[in-house]
């Protein structure tokens, strides 16, 4: 059975919605950056794409074991950074 072109789109948008946020949030602990009240719109802008990355992440078996490698890859680096410091 051929894939579903639809589906790979989704889950390539998922994966590099997904490696966006993550590095995000590594830009954001390195300059010790703090959320402002003008910065509302923003944030549930963020927390919009998350659910929309989680709903995509729960329905697709092979998204979800792709994005946990991903996270776990993140986790590692990040405590390797801090082990280092």
């Amino acid at each position: 059975m051929f894939p579903n072109p639809g589906q790979q789109a989704a889950r390539r948008g998922a994966e590099q919605s997904a490696r966006q946020a993550a590095q995000d949030g590594m830009r954001a602990a390195r300059t010790g950056a703090r959320r402002t009240h003008s910065g509302r719109g923003g944030s549930l802008l963020s927390f919009l794409l998350l659910v929309a990355v989680g709903v995509l992440v729960a329905r697709d078996p092979e998204l979800r074991s792709s994005v946990l490698h991903f996270v776990h890859h993140i986790v590692n680096v990040v405590q390797s950074r801090t082990d280092g410091s």
